[in-house]
C-alpha cells in the first residue's frame, strides 16, 4: 500500500475513532465524581486529533507529502495509546 492511501485510510479511521470515543465519554453516564475526568479526557482526545489526526488526514487528500501525512496520521493512535499508558500508571500509583 503507497503512503498516500495509507494516510487517506489511516485518516478517516482516525476521524471516526475520535468522533466514537468522544461521543461515549461525553455522553457518557458515569459517576459524578469521574465526569470532569471523562469530559476532560474527551477533549484532551478531539486535541490530539484535530492536531495530527485532520491535518494528515487534509495533507493526504490534496496529495502533498504523502509520507509526512502518514505520520501525522500515525501520530493519533501513537498519541492515543501513549496517553493510555500514562493515566493507567498515574492512577496505578
Amino acid at each position: 500500500m503507497r503512503a498516500h492511501t495509507a494516510a487517506i485510510v489511516v485518516g478517516a479511521a482516525d476521524c471516526v475513532a475520535a468522533v466514537a470515543i468522544a461521543l461515549a465519554l461525553l455522553g457518557s453516564g458515569s459517576d459524578p465524581a469521574t465526569k470532569d475526568l471523562d469530559n476532560a479526557a474527551a477533549w484532551l482526545l478531539i486535541a490530539l486529533l484535530l492536531i495530527s489526526g485532520v491535518p494528515g488526514l487534509v495533507l493526504a487528500l490534496l496529495r502533498r507529502a504523502p509520507k509526512f501525512a502518514l505520520v501525522l496520521t500515525l501520530g493519533f493512535p501513537i498519541g492515543f495509546v501513549l496517553f493510555y499508558i500514562a493515566a493507567v500508571i498515574a492512577f496505578a500509583f
